[in-house]
C-alpha cells in the first residue's frame, strides 16, 4: 500500500515509521528540512514542500497514494488548505489531524470523514489498522499479540466455528460474534446490533457477522491477506 504523509512532527514521523514496518511505501512531506533531512533515509523517500501550495503539492504522488494522512500541528490554518487542495486533487482516501474541536468540525464540514487526535503513542495502531486488509478495528496488546474485528469472509457464511478451524490453521481464537439482526421497531423494520457472548464451536456464522479475533499479529494478517 502506498501512503502519503504531509507533516513529520511527532505523530505523523511515528505513524511513517510504524507503516515502514509493516512493508508499505511511505512517502513524507514536511515544510521543515530538518525535518525532512531527518527522514529521507528512513521513510521510503522524503520531500521538503509548502502543502498550502498547490503546484507543489501535486508534486507528491497524491493520485496513486491509498492514503494521504494529513498530520500538520499546530498550524491550524495550513492543515485546512492542505485538507482543501488534497480533497480537490484526489480520490484517495484523506486521513487528518485535528487539534481542537473547532478544527474537527470545519474538518468535517469540509468532507474530511477520517479524524484522529493522536499523538505517537496511537501511530502504531493506526498503522496496523490501515494495513491489516479487510480489519475493521485492531487493539495492539503488545508487539506479538492483538484483538482484532474483522467481517466474516462470505466463504465462511453457513459454516460452524469448529469448521473453521482457526485454532489448528491459523493460530488464533474467536473471542465472540457481533450480529446484526432484523428487529421491528413501532411496526419498522430496522437492524440491531448485538454482541452473542461467549460462542460455542458450533455456533453457524451468517453474512454480516464480525469475528472478534485473538492471536498473534502475524497470524491475523496472514489471515486477512487470504480471506480479506
Amino acid at each position: 500500500m502506498k501512503f502519503v504523509i504531509i507533516g513529520l512532527g511527532n505523530f505523523g514521523s511515528s505513524l511513517g515509521m510504524a507503516l515502514i514496518d509493516k512493508k508499505a511505501e511511505v512517502i513524507g512531506s514536511d515544510i521543515r528540512m530538518d525535518k525532512v533531512e531527518l527522514y529521507t533515509n528512513k521513510l521510503t523517500y522524503a520531500v521538503g514542500i509548502d502543502s498550502t501550495d498547490e503546484m507543489a503539492l501535486k508534486t507528491l504522488p497524491i493520485k496513486e497514494a491509498d492514503y494521504v494522512i494529513i498530520s500538520i500541528g499546530e498550524d491550524i490554518g495550513a492543515s485546512l488548505t492542505t485538507a482543501a487542495l488534497v480533497k480537490k486533487n484526489t480520490t484517495a482516501k484523506i486521513i487528518a489531524r485535528a487539534i481542537s474541536p473547532i478544527h474537527e468540525t470545519i474538518l468535517r464540514a469540509m468532507g474530511i470523514e477520517k479524524i484522529v487526535h493522536p499523538e505517537a503513542s496511537f501511530a502504531k495502531e493506526l498503522a496496523n489498522n490501515l494495513c491489516l486488509k479487510g480489519a475493521l478495528k485492531t487493539m495492539l496488546l503488545d508487539n506479538q499479540f492483538e484483538i482484532s474485528e474483522v467481517m466474516l469472509p462470505d466463504k465462511f457464511v453457513g459454516k460452524t466455528i469448529l469448521e473453521l478451524e482457526l485454532r489448528r490453521k491459523y493460530n488464533m481464537i474467536v473471542i465472540t460474534i457481533m450480529r446484526n439482526e432484523d428487529v421491528i421497531v413501532e411496526g419498522q423494520k430496522t437492524k440491531s446490533s448485538s454482541v452473542l457472548g461467549v460462542v460455542p464451536p458450533e455456533t453457524t456464522l451468517a453474512k454480516g457477522d464480525i469475528l472478534v479475533l485473538f492471536g498473534k499479529n502475524k497470524d491475523i494478517e496472514a489471515f486477512m491477506e487470504k480471506y480479506g
